[in-house]
């Protein structure tokens, strides 16, 4: 996509969730008709389909009921606290959400295994890692990458970067989080978009 033809898209998808804000009385409701549904903004529609694709085959899930793209990627621009309605520029990264309480559970053994063992492990990824498990979300970034007993977090490094080398969703950096199931990841969102619906009323 050219950067003039995305930077159009963006303007358009943040116009379009502003009215959602707007229109809508339930945080879910804005999740549901913009973040887990429909097409990317800074993607074609092509990529999108063609990404979802790679990741439902190499992870033994379904594309479209399984893999959702979010963040900044998705709507154009982000809506976490830290950085919210900054626009996605060509250092962001495409965000992947994998819904599959198989995948979250094989993790978290290989995780648990990995405790054990008593590798090292810094006090500030370990915490986020448990912060972040109680919501129902593990994030390979948060796990050392390079240890043989998570052999699923290096699976997912590895497949994000040839997702890179290979262009499949244009230059960016591919991401994933695993959640546990669809609940997990729509209250997750919601947060956030009460957030954006309470500044929306100001």
């Amino acid at each position: 996509m050219l950067d003039e033809d995305r930077e159009k898209a963006i303007d358009e998808s943040m116009a379009a969730f502003h009215e959602g804000l707007r229109r809508h009385n339930q945080p879910l409701q804005i999740v549901r008709e913009f973040i887990t549904h429909g097409t990317c903004a800074v993607i074609s529609q092509a990529q999108h389909a063609a990404l979802r694709e790679r990741v439902a085959v190499q992870l033994n899930v379904h594309p479209n009921r399984d893999v959702y793209t979010v963040g900044s990627a998705k709507l154009g621009f982000s809506i976490k606290p830290t950085r919210r309605y900054g626009r996605f520029n060509d250092e962001s990264d495409i965000d992947v959400a994998v819904v599959s309480p198989e995948l979250y559970s094989q993790l978290w053994r290989e995780t648990r295994v990995f405790v054990t063992s008593k590798e090292l492990w810094s006090n500030r990824k370990s915490e986020e890692f448990k912060r972040q498990h109680l919501f129902g979300r593990i994030s390979p970034k948060n796990i050392p990458k390079a240890s043989p007993l998570i052999p699923t977090a290096t699976k997912l490094w590895e497949m994000g970067r040839k997702l890179q080398q290979e262009r499949v969703a244009g230059p960016y950096q591919v991401t994933f989080a695993i959640w546990y199931d669809m609940d997990a990841l729509e209250e997750y969102q919601a947060k956030t978009v009460l957030d954006c619906k309470k500044l929306e009323a100001l």
